[in-house]
């Protein structure tokens, strides 16, 4: 089982991608995520990355995606499951991602699409904290919340990218590049829309009946 689950910012791609990898045993790839970590090192491509994704609030360049998924499927053995979370992001990636995996004998079994508003997407990320100490998650559900984690204590801080500012330029982009990897899909009748816009289990009772 390989699966894709894309969408747009705050559309819960990464919960959904975590509920699947635990219901299946699969193997969790959040490029995301290990960009982010790429981005906090010290190092000539840590600073490149940290440039493109913070500062510039950009998608990085596909061979950079492509290292690291050739990297990540080199690591695992070929029965192990993947769901990948929020890539692609572009039709580049898409056709590469198809024909790397050909070329470690895998193929991509089904694309959810998890739809939501531009509106809801900018209100939920807008709401998206982090602990500086914990590095737990924390939603401030109202402004006159305080920023102090409540498991811990600790400070909390917003990424960069999430300010209102920056998840109107990232749903652009994706607006720009990601939505043709949808249409790209759906040449391959690959795709399954869900809708976004209910709670998290009722979004993976959809993806259950879709399988």
């Amino acid at each position: 089982m390989n699966y894709i689950i894309l969408g747009p910012q705050g559309s819960g791609k990464g919960t959904q991608a975590e509920f699947l990898a635990k219901k299946y045993s699969l193997d969790h790839f959040d490029a995301g995520r290990a960009l982010r970590q790429i981005a906090m090192l010290d190092t000539s491509l840590g600073r490149k990355v940290h440039e493109i994704i913070i500062v510039k609030k950009e998608l990085v360049p596909s061979l950079i995606l492509e290292e690291v998924l050739r990297v990540r499927l080199a690591d695992l053995p070929r029965e192990q499951g993947i769901v990948f979370d929020g890539v692609p992001r572009n039709v580049e990636q898409a056709e590469y991602f198809v024909e790397i995996m050909r070329e470690f004998g895998r193929k991509i079994d089904r694309v959810f699409f998890i739809e939501i508003s531009e509106e809801d997407s900018v209100k939920r990320i807008s709401k998206r904290f982090s602990c500086e100490k914990c590095k737990e998650p924390v939603i401030l559900e109202n402004e006159n919340q305080n920023f102090i984690c409540p498991k811990c204590g600790g400070k909390l801080k917003q990424r960069a990218d999430d300010t209102k500012e920056g998840v109107e330029k990232r749903l652009k982009i994706y607006a720009e590049q990601t939505l043709p990897v949808i249409e790209f899909f759906e040449k391959m009748n690959l795709v399954s829309k869900i809708n976004g816009e209910q709670t998290e289990e009722k979004v993976f009772e959809e993806i259950m009946k879709a399988l």
